[in-house]
């Protein structure tokens, strides 16, 4: 037998339609980014603070990916205990 959350618009796993929404919506943008990321394997150049590097534009988009996710992640999370 499935638990009453109390949420009208919960279904059987307890979610809300919303966070649902909200998964499939980042879902969605996660494969865009990925599509892209794969698209484009040129070499580049990357100018950092202490040189140059040379690399493919597919590791530079993933890394950037990677590094506003964890940032967003925190900062959301930071936000919510205020």
């Amino acid at each position: 037998m499935a638990k009453s959350t109390g949420n009208p618009e919960a279904d059987a796993s307890g979610r809300s339609r919303k966070e649902r929404s909200r998964r499939i919506a980042i879902g969605i943008l996660a494969a865009v980014a990925l599509l892209f990321a794969a698209l484009n394997f040129d070499s580049v150049s990357v100018h950092l603070l202490f040189g140059t590097v040379t690399m493919p534009l597919v590791v530079v988009i993933a890394a950037c990916l990677l590094l506003g996710g964890l940032l967003g992640a925190y900062l959301g999370r930071r936000g919510r205990r205020r």
